[in-house]
């Protein structure tokens, strides 16, 4: 056997020489601790207890728990429910079992971990083969002598759970008769069949006892399956399965079933309130939106801050590269970042959160922001199961009543007043009006009469239009899944198909996703297995068009923005959809016509999303203790995107606005440069624009690893090494039509000056192609040690590289360490006469993590660029440095420790404390650069900050009893982040931004604000500057930032929630609320420089200073004339944008939310029996049913961010069935 083991090794090596290197490390390791413990190994373990007046049955479990002895016996021949006293110290288990049964007639015999208890007689008659049978050791064999009856035939076998791995301590038992046996270290076992004995009863704490008929097999092979609450013992990191007892990192367990919401169909949407530690903002209810996630604060100021999304153990890349800093813009390519919401969450089985260093080690420098380690369904043993879910939720749409804004008579008075007051732009008039612009051009257009037009302004008055109510409808969503699942030993399957649509809340938008899954197993002997998984999913959605957001300053727009929630909110309440003939009214956006709902049909995307994911996973059992563990894993995803203007869209029409009064003013005419007299012209005479953008992207895993595990009587070993290569492309095509005539059959009919411009500008391509190839190697491995079960120790490391870093290997490579231990407190001598004390863990865990930025290269960048000029012979290729080389740039890093305490109580209190503190140095970003470098900024290592936090998971079950039941789950997180170093240059516009800034000493993005000095006697309002002097003369580019206040972080310094789930017979009641914390938001902009006829204005400015002493009586500015604007604008000052970001204008973000409130109810099972059904449970719920948060708010969510496809996420209701046949 050595020899075949060693032959094995030097083939291995051959092929593998890197890899060897390492193992050949670990084992070494591994051999240096063996020998120690070895010696320890062969002695028998010694005891200390003191009982008094206990059962027997009692004593025996506590031995069990304080050891890794199991006890057999037969509950009718040995009698454990005595009542005994013991008390020894430091003694054998030989020497407790003579104390325990002195002067009793139980004998016992003990063959590796398992004690047989028996009766004299029992052994004299040979009843004691029922548990003795086949165990071959000196102390069966003897009693097998005493008996010459005939042996009936043997039953041989091995145990093994869901993972494939063996399972000692199992019960094995013929049905109706007291012959049975357990399990060895290595799962086998081996009993003689009784005279009729056809089916087995095999049993285990924590899995699901199952019934086996045998027929006349001599050899099986059983899997166990988990049963519903023993998942919680175990941890999946999809490297690994783990006994969560000697597990030594920081994890959390979701319930898939209390998560589920109706109407969403993206699990990451799901997360809120339901892990200590995780803070989620479910910034927009948009489908394919991403929520944003952060496990215990950021790890970066310009890197990716997103959990890595594992499944079944491959990890899931977003199906395009996005940029970090994009992902809640709300630009339309947003919504197919996320790579989850292809996911059909009534596939998933498990979902566990990976939080500290110890628990994500093995993912490396992916995983420095924590990991969700999914696991989807499989098949499983027994008769064919067939599960069918529906689902029909109701969005309901908002109202304007939520909201602080004008009423018609109010905005129109208002309107008057500019226009009596000669406030009135009449540039900005010719540009975009509302209600009353439309009737003032009615007017001096001879439309209508002087009377016409006071009719209709008092008309205009009383139209109070709700533009929820107009734009929003109460959409219907409906979700279909069906499953089946069926299997033998041989082999198991499991097949699904679902089925999601979304009417859309909106006009022209609906969603619709298709997934379907196959997962087989295959054991092809009793060493090697086989499970091969398929997936794919199909999504075509409509979303209302948007531009990308463009920030010059720290102040971002978006041009064309149709948005219907930012459009029904901020909209004036006097304009109306439809005139008094029923037909579309029109104003005027951008120089052309404009109705919102005419807008919505002729400016869409449309987004296509396609994937399919193939996975191999391979189990061989080398030797008994050694296994390899294979997995082999392709993806391909198309995402594409359409964003269609058609030729009747505002956006077209804005394009061909060139009337002669206007024409100099539309900064979308062109000006043709060989033309010198030429007035601006039209780029786009007929048709509209079609852009097109593709992603194509190709994902490939291989990973092979070893696992050595062995067991002896006090210590455990579990050793893993192996390599992993990843490779991931993106391929990119983008096109931008002009003249596309959507309506007229999709025709095309382009204008050259179009083309062009974009030629000669540069600022707008009309087509591009990319492609962008990573590859990734590494090499991991992991020691665990356990002495007793009591004392855990665990110690991994694997190596990562990148040519994105730095020219020597010092720092292209980052070594990654973790070194973690626990200990099982309860299983101490002096803890076991704690009847109250169900477990007490410590655990602690401390190691270097690494992560890299999407900024810089160590290499210089340069690009082939050809001239812009329209005649062809006159280009000219040159090359363009956007960057220096950086031969230096390395690894973002992080040091983190992390101490935990777990306990349990009477069996009814679960309670989890955990303190972390993450430290990241050598951040990437950017500095400012000497000017005679040649370049304004350079990328470096330049910044650290810490992370540390508290987190408290408190689980009770309140009630328990036969019919009733109550379980409460309550989780708290605090993140407290500190940035400690930062080379950063800004200026009080870009720090005073929404999104927040960073700061030394302050979190990495705190809200800034400009300190509020009151009003001057002209309605002007003033702040203070650096030297605390009132002035409203501050130039937005000034970078005495001293000047400003800083109000709090901008994310949540904590978050949880708090679920109680009653159950009243087949009724269950489920009510979750979350709540976050610590915060600060900024109100949406209240005052301008210029209030145009279109905007529906706060409530508030009713309030505002119009006569010289209001000051004293209003903090709200007057409106500004064009002199005052003038003088400020001259001086680079802007006080309504410093108004508007003024610590008047803040507000706390700390809310408490009535997430959900799910009503179940399980049908009754001789209804089901009658109908040939298994179970049926009907599901009612309700989302997002309340919200307590800062009145300052006046409707404003504190969560959601409404810009481009951003959509707050509604109320709904819900109504589910699931069917199991």
């Amino acid at each position: 056997m050595k020899r075949k083991t060693k032959a094995w090794y030097r083939d291995t090596s051959h092929s593998r020489p890197h890899l060897f290197r390492m193992f050949r490390f670990y084992l070494l390791l591994f051999f240096t601790s063996f020998l120690s413990f070895q010696a320890l190994a062969g002695y028998s373990q010694k005891f200390t207890f003191n009982f008094e007046k206990i059962q027997v049955q009692k004593i025996l479990e506590k031995i069990e728990k304080q050891s890794q002895y199991y006890f057999v016996y037969n509950h009718q021949r040995v009698d454990v429910s005595r009542i005994a006293s013991l008390k020894i110290k430091e003694e054998s288990i030989e020497n407790i079992l003579n104390k325990l049964f002195k002067n009793t007639d139980v004998h016992y015999s003990i063959v590796d971990r398992q004690i047989i208890l028996f009766k004299k007689e029992d052994r004299d008659s040979n009843k004691s083969a029922d548990f003795l049978s086949m165990h071959k050791t000196d102390s069966t064999k003897q009693y097998n002598d005493t008996t010459k009856q005939k042996t009936p035939a043997i039953l041989k076998g091995k145990v093994l759970d869901e993972t494939k791995l063996p399972l000692p301590g199992v019960n094995i038992i013929f049905k109706g008769t007291q012959r049975g046996t357990i399990t060895d270290v290595e799962g086998n076992f081996s009993i003689k069949r009784p005279a009729g004995g056809k089916v087995i009863v095999v049993s285990m704490i924590s899995y699901k006892t199952q019934e086996i008929e045998i027929g006349n097999q001599t050899d099986i092979t059983i899997e166990l399956q988990p049963d519903v609450k023993s998942l919680d013992e175990v941890v999946v990191t999809g490297y690994q399965t783990v006994d969560k007892r000697t597990f030594t990192g920081s994890v959390s367990k979701i319930n898939v079933d209390l998560i589920s919401q109706g109407g969403s169909g993206d699990v990451g949407k799901m997360l809120l309130g339901a892990v200590a530690g995780v803070t989620v903002e479910n910034t927009s209810g948009t489908f394919g939106t991403k929520s944003k996630i952060r496990i215990r604060g950021n790890s970066s100021i310009s890197g990716n801050q997103e959990p890595l999304w594992v499944i079944d153990g491959v990890v899931l890349d977003d199906p395009i590269n996005v940029n970090p800093n994009q992902l809640y813009s709300g630009d339309a390519n947003t919504l197919l970042s996320s790579a989850i919401s292809g996911v059909n969450p009534d596939d998933i089985e498990d979902i566990q959160i990976l939080k500290d260093a110890s628990a994500t080690a093995m993912y490396g420098t992916q995983a420095v922001n924590g990991v969700i380690v999914v696991t989807t369904k499989k098949g499983k043993v027994g008769r064919t199961s067939i599960n069918y879910r529906n689902n029909f939720t109701i969005n309901l749409k908002p109202s304007i009543s939520d909201f602080n804004v004008m009423n018609s008579k109010e905005r129109m008075e208002f309107s008057e007043e500019m226009f009596q007051k000669n406030l009135m732009n009449f540039t900005d008039l010719n540009r975009s009006y509302g209600a009353f612009g439309l009737l003032l051009s009615r007017l001096s257009n001879k439309e209508i009469t002087w009377d016409q037009y006071e009719e209709s302004i008092q008309r205009a008055k009383t139209y109070n239009t709700d533009w929820f109510d107009v734009l929003f409808r109460n959409s219907l969503v409906q979700e279909h899944s069906i499953s089946v699942s069926s299997g033998t030993e041989k082999q198991q399957y499991y097949m699904s198909a679902s089925y999601y649509h979304d009417d859309g809340q909106v006009k022209n938008q609906h969603t619709d996703r298709f997934t379907a899954s196959m997962k087989g197993t295959f054991n092809i002997n009793r060493i090697f297995s086989v499970t091969a998984s398929l997936y794919g999913s199909i999504r075509d959605q409509r979303i209302f068009g948007t531009q990308s957001a463009t920030e010059s300053n720290g102040i971002v727009s978006r041009a064309f923005d149709i948005n219907p929630y930012n459009y029904a909110m901020n909209t004036s309440r006097a304009m109306r959809p439809y005139n008094d003939n029923g037909e579309y009214e029109y104003y005027l956006s951008r120089y052309a016509p404009f109705n919102i709902l005419e807008e919505l049909d002729n400016n869409f995307i449309d987004l296509k999303a396609r994937e399919i994911k193939f996975q191999v996973d391979l189990n061989l059992k080398i030797t008994p203790t050694l296994t390899y563990w294979g997995l082999a894993s392709g993806r391909m995803t198309n995402s594409y995107s359409e964003h269609i203007a058609t030729e009747e869209s505002n956006i077209a029409k804005a394009y061909r606005a060139a009337d002669q009064r206007i024409r100099d003013y539309n900064d979308l005419l062109y000006n043709d440069p060989d033309d010198d007299n030429q007035y601006p012209v039209t780029v786009l005479p007929r048709g509209g624009i079609a852009e097109t953008d593709m992603v194509m992207g190709e994902f490939y895993t291989v990973r092979n690893s070893l696992n050595w595990k062995k067991v002896y009587p006090l210590h455990s070993f579990d050793i893993m090494g192996g390599t992993e290569i990843r490779a991931k492309t993106y391929r990119t095509d983008y096109y931008k039509g002009w003249g596309f005539e959507y309506l007229k059959g999709m025709t095309a009919s382009p204008m050259y000056t179009a083309i062009k411009r974009d030629q000669l500008t540069s600022s707008s391509p009309y087509y591009y192609k990319g492609k962008t190839v990573s590859r990734e190697v590494s090499f991991f491995a992991n020691l665990a040690y356990s002495l007793n079960s009591k004392y855990n120790f665990t110690f991994s490391i694997r190596s990562d590289g990148s040519n994105r870093l730095g020219k020597s290997e010092k720092f292209r490579f980052l070594p990654i360490w973790v070194i973690g231990g626990s200990w099982n407190i309860d299983r101490e001598n002096f803890l076991q006469k704690t009847e109250w004390l169900d477990y007490l863990k410590l655990r602690g865990s401390y190691g270097l993590r690494g992560n890299i930025s999407n900024l810089g290269s160590p290499e210089m960048k340069a690009y082939y660029y050809t001239t812009a000029r329209f005649e062809p012979e006159a280009n000219e290729t040159y090359i363009y440095i956007s960057s220096p080389d950086n031969p230096k740039l390395q690894w973002e890093k992080e040091k983190m420790y992390n101490i935990a305490l777990e306990f349990g109580l009477f069996e009814r209190i679960n309670l989890t404390l955990e303190y972390y503190n993450r430290r990241n140095y050598d951040l990437i970003g950017y500095v400012a650069a000497s000017q005679v470098s040649g370049f304004t900024h350079r990328t470096i290592n330049c910044a650290s900050m810490r992370n540390q936090g508290f987190e408290i998971t408190l689980n009770t079950h309140d009630i328990k009893l036969k019919d009733f039941d109550w379980n409460t789950v309550f989780t708290f997180g605090y993140n407290k982040n500190t940035v400690l170093d930062l080379v950063y240059s800004t200026n009080v516009a870009i720090l005073s931004a929404d999104r927040g800034g960073a700061q030394k000493g302050k979190p990495i993005s705190g809200l800034y604000a400009f300190r509020y000095a009151g009003l001057t006697n002209d309605g002007i309002p003033l702040f203070y500057n650096e030297k605390n002097e009132k002035t409203n003369v501050i130039s937005t580019y000034d970078q005495n930032i001293s000047m400003l206040q800083y109000e709090g972080s901008r994310e949540p310094l904590g978050s949880g929630g708090f679920t109680n789930t009653i159950r009243y017979k087949g009724l269950n009641l489920s009510v979750l609320f979350t709540y976050s914390f610590g915060n600060k938001i900024r109100l949406n902009p209240l005052i301008s420089n210029y209030y145009n006829d279109v905007s529906a204005l706060s409530g508030d400015l009713v309030n505002r200073w119009t006569t010289p002493g209001d000051e004293y009586h209003t903090n709200i500015p007057r409106i500004f004339e064009q002199e005052t604007r003038d003088r400020l604008t001259a001086s680079n000052a802007d006080p309504v944008l410093f108004y508007n970001r003024s610590n008047l204008r803040t507000a706390d973000g700390s809310f408490i939310r009535l997430k959900s409130i799910t009503l179940s109810y399980y049908l009754p099972d001789q209804w089901m029996k009658t109908l040939g059904i298994a179970s049926a449970q009907l599901k009612a719920q309700a989302q997002n049913v309340a919200l307590w948060a800062d009145k300052k708010l006046k409707g404003q969510d504190p969560e959601a961010l409404i810009t481009g496809i951003g959509i707050p996420s509604p109320k709904t209701v819900s109504l589910g069935l699931s069917v199991d046949f």
